[in-house]
């Protein structure tokens, strides 16, 4: 593997980072995972857009990252990625090497960009059949809406998704839905698609911009308002959106099924209409 740090390229075996790095020490840091279709990039203006915003509202020295596609692209044509069907790229950037404090080091301090790339195998049943999920007491931060590096109890829940034996934890925070471990959930009911809105307990994914664009062209209503647990499991469709997860629908939550079970028909016409526009890249 051919990775990224601070200016240079080198294979993974000579890429060394400090361990008084602050991402590794404080986890004091961001991240962006870009997904490329044999060699082309699906939303590379929103993802560094994206990581701008998160880098401001982290108060770092430096939140400005011009070089961010060209930089993406080339790790993924340097690990020989360009023909595979589906690969990811992925930066992260922390506050940079410094003594441990929990005060920022001085503005001078260089930030460490540290990237790689690698092949992704699209997790074809479970979009095609459906997938289960739970639902998870929601005890991140208050600030999931930065990408940050510290995903601890997100790492814990999807944890306990997979022990029960499904792909994906719902976090809910005061009886409202908001989003999962690694991506966004949607509802359909009544034929309108409804997400829960942006706020500072949900990240303003990607895909999930893309998918309510692609309903909006469909002529499918679309709302971004709460989700409650109740409207959750008495919806007639439930999936989930994201970079990795693309459109997967979700046909059991918590044990029970949802609707007849099967993944429902606007989820299917989102999901055609958002693999066409793949091909188009």
């Amino acid at each position: 593997m051919i990775t990224y740090l601070d200016g240079t390229f080198d294979d993974l075996a000579n890429t060394t980072i400090s361990p008084n790095d602050r991402g590794f020490l404080m986890a004091d840091g961001i991240y962006e995972v870009v997904r490329f279709y044999r060699g082309r990039p699906l939303g590379m203006d929103a993802h560094r857009a994206r990581l701008e915003q998160g880098a401001r509202a982290m108060r770092f020295p430096r939140a400005d990252f011009p070089g961010f596609a060209d930089l993406m692209t080339q790790l993924i044509a340097r690990n020989d990625l360009l023909a595979e069907d589906s690969a990811t790229a992925y930066l992260q950037v922390t506050r940079g090497v410094a003594p441990r404090s929990h005060s920022f080091p001085p503005a001078a301090t260089p930030l460490t960009v540290y990237g790689f790339a690698r092949p992704f195998q699209r997790h074809d049943r479970e979009i095609a059949d459906g997938a289960a999920a739970i639902t998870h007491d929601d005890d991140r931060w208050a600030h999931c809406d930065i990408k940050t590096i510290a995903l601890l109890p997100n790492t814990l829940a999807h944890q306990n998704a997979r022990e029960a034996g499904a792909v994906e934890a719902l976090f809910v925070r005061n009886g409202a839905v908001q989003e999962g471990t690694h991506c966004n959930v949607m509802i359909c009911r009544e034929g309108r698609v409804r997400t829960p809105p942006l706020s500072n307990t949900i990240l303003a994914g990607v895909t999930r911009g893309l998918v309510l664009e692609l309903a909006r062209a469909l002529g499918i209503p679309s709302d971004e308002a709460p989700v409650t647990v109740e409207e959750l499991f008495d919806a007639d469709e439930v999936f989930l959106v994201g970079t990795t997860v693309e459109i997967t629908p979700i046909v059991v939550v918590d044990g029970k099924t949802i609707a007849d079970g099967r993944p429902g028909p606007l989820t299917r016409k989102l999901q055609e209409r958002f693999f066409a526009r793949v091909d188009r890249l």
